[in-house]
């Protein structure tokens, strides 16, 4: 009863601020993924029993592979927790591990958890700190203690998936080391009867690691670039995980993905994974997060909250002058973009034009535009790197016409976005974060500069004429183009 109670507050607090449609769209797509994720957790057992049955391979990969130290802030930790985070690192497939648990508790109940674990195996490292230096300084302790080759990021309170390290170290082999990576995730109840809401992420994408910590977890980077970005910055406690991530990804750094959960997030009350508005200072700290990133890549630009908590709207500003055209018929010269259609049915060659500053690729061809439509898309396609910037287009039933395409996202349980109706924001809220995309969406701005020699094209040929000249096709989900009957 009392948690229906703190159910009702929440979801009244969230009506009084964004509206009672916002909150009906929440509510309607969490309930329509958790039944398109029936049969989750048999087959995360299927995925757990492959990795237990290559566990003779993990053994001897041990002997050659790389050392991980998991850094561990622990603050007051309840046992039960403690001892199923302590297992479910000791007990990995792969065993070239260290444990390294840094303490702020002003109790001693974690100590004698920890140090009696300690004095079984050599591989764990505690250290009972003189004070709670909050969770950076915490962190930056258990770096400290770590002489790995790379290390790996778990909460005191959540698991690693018993083939975590192996899949790491395989990874690492096959693709010849690399700067970091992360996994797929999961969260799990307190008595860890029940798995849900998997986290099925793209392969590393840096524009849509803006909009929100989508790495989170499992993060592994090697230690000598966490210790020469500086380690955990505590001005950004409650997000010091995503400003890190976010510099030790910073400037072309190779960053591998494993396409499988391997990490467990602990849902319980006090945990962001099941009330997000038990730590909205964290939310706040993940802005500033992102504003810093903005600022030291000299990316003109601000993070803005949305509605949906730990989720950015990106905005990025611009020269020139604001253009107030609401319609793609009555763009002229003078603006410095041409209009170029097509026909989607049958992805017919164009011929594409060389003497503009822009050029927008559409097969809309009665629209309404949102208001600062033209803003967003040149904003974007200013920066440098950028080639191609898609818009979001909902069809004449209100639906969005394309799906949205990531690389790397291996969802078995997922759906097409295309389709979704206006208002909603699909599988973490992904049509309305800014990504980089593989695919186009049906209306696209280019940069004229590119488009030198291109003759006659097909779309899907025009954008990999784009992306071999180096540059990257991104998404920017706040220019909306509405098609009319």
């Amino acid at each position: 009863m009392i948690q229906i109670f703190k159910l009702c507050g929440r979801g009244l607090r969230y009506v009084r601020q964004y509206g009672p449609t916002q909150l009906y769209y929440k509510i309607k797509e969490r309930r329509e993924r958790n039944r398109a994720e029936t049969g989750y957790e048999t087959w995360l057992r299927a995925q757990i029993e492959a990795e237990e049955a290559a566990s003779p391979q993990a053994e001897e990969l041990s002997k050659t592979g790389p050392l991980f130290s998991i850094l561990v802030p622990a603050y007051e930790t309840p046992a039960l927790f403690l001892r199923q985070m302590i297992e479910s690192v000791l007990t990995q497939s792969y065993k070239n591990l260290e444990l390294c648990i840094a303490d702020g508790s002003p109790s001693g109940e974690v100590r004698k958890i920890a140090e009696a674990y300690a004095g079984k195996d050599s591989r764990v490292r505690y250290q009972k700190l003189e004070q709670n230096l909050g969770i950076s300084e915490n962190t930056n302790a258990a770096l400290a203690m770590a002489s790995g080759d790379y290390i790996g990021l778990l909460d005191h309170d959540d698991l690693l998936l018993p083939g975590a390290l192996y899949e790491a170290a395989e990874a690492l082999k096959e693709a010849g080391g690399a700067d970091a990576l992360y996994t797929d995730e999961d969260k799990v109840n307190m008595d860890l009867s029940r798995h849900f809401q998997p986290h099925f992420k793209p392969d590393f994408n840096s524009e849509y690691l803006l909009s929100n910590n989508y790495i989170c977890h499992f993060f592994v980077v090697k230690r000598e670039l966490a210790l020469e970005t500086g380690g955990f910055h505590s001005g950004f406690d409650g997000a010091q995980d995503y400003d890190f991530i976010l510099r030790c990804t910073e400037g072309g750094r190779r960053v591998l993905h494993i396409p499988k959960i391997l990490y467990s997030w602990r849902c319980h009350e006090a945990s962001t994974a099941a009330n997000p508005e038990s730590k909205l200072y964290a939310y706040e700290a993940g802005k500033r997060a992102v504003n810093a990133h903005l600022e030291r890549m000299g990316t003109p630009g601000e993070a803005l909250a949305t509605s949906n908590y730990g989720f950015h709207r990106i905005r990025f500003f611009r020269k020139g002058s604001k253009i107030l055209i609401n319609s793609f018929a009555n763009l002229n010269g003078q603006t410095g973009i041409k209009v170029v259609y097509y026909d989607k049915a049958c992805n017919n060659s164009v011929t594409i034009p060389e003497s503009s500053d822009y050029v927008l690729f559409t097969c809309v061809r009665k629209e309404r535009l949102s208001e600062d439509f033209w803003e967003e898309l040149l904003s974007s396609c200013q920066r440098p790197g950028i080639g191609i910037v898609c818009a979001r287009v909902y069809d004449r039933r209100k639906r969005l016409s394309t799906d949205i395409h990531m690389e790397g996202v291996r969802d078995p349980f997922g759906r097409s976005l295309q389709g979704l109706k206006r208002g909603g924001s699909g599988y973490f809220h992904r049509a309305v974060l800014c990504q980089e995309l593989t695919k186009p969406t049906d209306c696209f701005l280019v940069k004229g500069s590119l488009l030198k020699g291109a003759g006659k094209l097909t779309i899907g040929g025009l954008c990999v004429y784009i992306r071999k000249q180096g540059y990257r096709m991104v998404y920017n989900p706040w220019a909306v183009v509405y098609e009319g009957r």
